[in-house]
């Protein structure tokens, strides 16, 4: 068995790999502050601590806990909300990933760290972009996803269990919230469900790539054993623009609102594409649920 830890563990992407691990018949634990998290989202089988990445008691806690894997995902994870409070997003994203990585090498834990497409800034359309790319971050949020991933990889050949770090594309999923900056594909279906039309910024020709939520929690569990190290992409390797979303959004509801477009938000990346052969040849991971299979049982 197992000794789990996941920080983020309420939220979106984290209770689902909480759920995964639970069901493997791992002891997991989970932190959580509860401010974007819910608590009823935790599984029962969970022994659970509200607790804030910020609050240094964070290195206390993993040491006393002694997990063998921490999975750090919670974050900060608004473009926008950077841009207004870049602050509060470095302090959430970096001083709270020192405290969890000070945390593991006291514990002697490996670390799986949830980083971002957004490290890599806007790159040249149709661009698969691989971990060789060197990190050019246009927003505060992927400069604090930059940096934590620096201070892991300073502190990689330290005391400690090692590190695997993932950098997801845009994700998606049941369970995902329009609450502060929920993805594109929350927010057009909650508009969809309410009879409004969708909300497009910019001209939606930007182009993303969308990895489902159940995805992810495979690519995480990918790295318990595997990836000690490495920097992986987890993503589909597809793009589509959001205006193609859109139609598709539209087209498996029935929907006929039509769409708005509204100004471009600060900070947005205007291509973005990931390559995910790395973690396909390293993890032993690859993408199964497609965009449209996705999209057709989420709407439905």
């Amino acid at each position: 068995m197992v000794r789990a830890l996941v920080t983020g563990g309420a939220g979106f992407i984290g209770s689902r790999l909480a759920h995964a691990l639970v069901a493997r018949g791992e002891e997991v634990w989970v932190l959580d502050d509860l401010s974007s998290g819910n608590k009823a989202r935790v599984p029962s089988g969970c022994k659970f601590i509200e607790v804030n990445v910020t609050d240094r008691a964070v290195m206390r806690l993993i040491g006393d806990i002694r997990p063998s894997i921490v999975f750090h995902l919670a974050a900060q994870v608004g473009v926008s909300s950077s841009v207004r409070a870049p602050e509060k997003d470095a302090l959430i994203n970096v001083i709270g990933t020192i405290h969890v990585w000070e945390g593991c090498r006291k514990a002697g834990a490996k670390l799986v760290f949830s980083s971002t497409a957004a490290v890599y800034g806007t790159v040249p359309a149709g661009v698969g972009v691989t971990e060789h790319r060197r990190p050019n971050p246009t927003s505060p949020y992927g400069l604090s996803k930059k940096t934590a991933e620096d201070y892991i990889r300073l502190g990689g050949s330290s005391e400690g269990g090692g590190y695997s770090i993932l950098r997801y594309s845009n994700v998606y999923g049941e369970g995902q919230t329009t609450e502060g900056e929920g993805g594109v594909i929350a927010l057009f279906r909650d508009r969809i469900r309410r009879g409004l039309p969708l909300i497009i910024h910019g001209d939606g020709n930007q182009r993303r790539d969308f990895i489902h939520v159940d995805d992810v929690v495979q690519a995480n569990l990918a790295a318990i054993g595997r990836g000690s190290g490495g920097v992986y992409n987890i993503s589909s390797g597809i793009s589509v623009s959001i205006k193609q979303l859109a139609t598709l959004c539209q087209k498996l509801s029935g929907h006929t609102d039509g769409c708005i477009n509204e100004p471009p938000r600060p900070g947005d990346i205007r291509y973005s594409r990931l390559s995910p052969a790395r973690a396909r040849a390293e993890l032993e991971w690859r993408p199964e649920i497609d965009l449209d299979a996705g999209l057709a049982a989420l709407i439905k």
